[in-house]
């Protein structure tokens, strides 16, 4: 599981995207919008529940430590490759779409 954050207008409006991937088959079984609060990630949990898992791998923020019991979670990068960069991926495509979608404005005389 994951987090990462992007702004809407100005970067005190602040959205964050919570999700998780499957380490086999490296799909996105369930995802949440919303502030970086234990509240989210709880939403999210819950989401993952019908899936039964029975390991997380996370980095090191507080609310993976918190809600999950420690004997089915992992903190460390080993595990979180795929979700990084996915992530990456997720960033490149969006400056991809603002730059198409919001052109330089062309120079005034």
């Amino acid at each position: 599981m994951d987090e990462q954050w992007s702004f809407v207008g100005n970067k005190s409006n602040q959205r964050w995207l919570w999700y998780a991937v499957d380490h086999e088959t490296n799909t996105v079984p369930a995802y949440v919008f919303g502030k970086r609060k234990d509240v989210v990630f709880k939403k999210l949990k819950a989401l993952l529940e019908p899936f039964g898992i029975s390991r997380y791998y996370t980095d090191d923020w507080g609310a993976y430590e918190r809600q999950l019991e420690s004997d089915k979670h992992e903190v460390g990068k080993r595990n979180t490759q795929k979700i990084e960069r996915k992530n990456l991926n997720f960033r490149t495509w969006i400056k991809r779409l603002t730059y198409r979608f919001n052109p330089l404005p062309a120079e005034v005389p």
